[in-house]
């Protein structure tokens, strides 16, 4: 299990020291516009989704989560992290974000193949704790960060040079169907 750590709380704080607030009211951090969102607010809103989208919304939504990814790891590369260490980057800004304490298991961009491992995820988490009936309720449901760590491997893979098929994930354990984290597994499709 991944340990809280004096580092996490020393990124978080490094975050925080970042932060600004313009006249108008409007909190910056990286020349971004940012709001802080209560967990609670957003997985009910992530839950009507659910309810409304159904399986469709793997289709729907998901697709954008992997261009998240895809935008983070272009950006921490831009900054000038290699592509051969921006997924264990893109872990380390991930986790003073409150996403999930993520760990890197394994990195192999030649094949590709990448494992990652989040613990208590952010959505995960909630589900576990507020949806008892989840199989029934949602039983198309995959954590979409596998997606996020997709585009991640993309745009790595992109900047290497790489031809680059179709990437597929596979969540391997689940946090939200009784697992002790959410693993993903991202392969260059055969």
């Amino acid at each position: 299990m991944v340990e809280f750590s004096e580092e996490l709380e020393a990124d978080l704080r490094r975050i925080l020291g970042e932060v600004e607030v313009d006249g108008d009211g409007r909190i910056f951090y990286g020349g971004m516009r940012y709001v802080f969102l209560d967990q609670d607010l957003f997985m009910v809103s992530f839950e009507e989704m659910m309810n409304f989208m159904g399986a469709s919304m793997k289709t729907l939504l998901y697709p954008s989560v992997e261009l998240s990814g895809y935008a983070v790891a272009r950006q921490l590369m831009d900054g000038g992290v290699p592509p051969e260490r921006v997924i264990e980057a893109y872990a380390e800004y991930n986790n003073p974000r409150g996403w999930g304490l993520t760990e890197v298991v394994r990195v192999d961009l030649e094949r590709p193949e990448v494992v990652v491992r989040m613990h208590n995820q952010y959505v995960s988490s909630w589900l576990k704790e507020n949806v008892k009936d989840l199989e029934v309720r949602f039983p198309f449901y995959e954590c979409g960060w596998g997606m996020n760590w997709v585009g991640a491997v993309k745009a790595a893979l992109e900047r290497l040079g790489c031809k680059v098929g179709r990437l597929v994930v596979e969540e391997t354990e689940c946090l939200a169907r009784g697992g002790r984290f959410c693993e993903f597994v991202i392969r260059g499709e055969e």
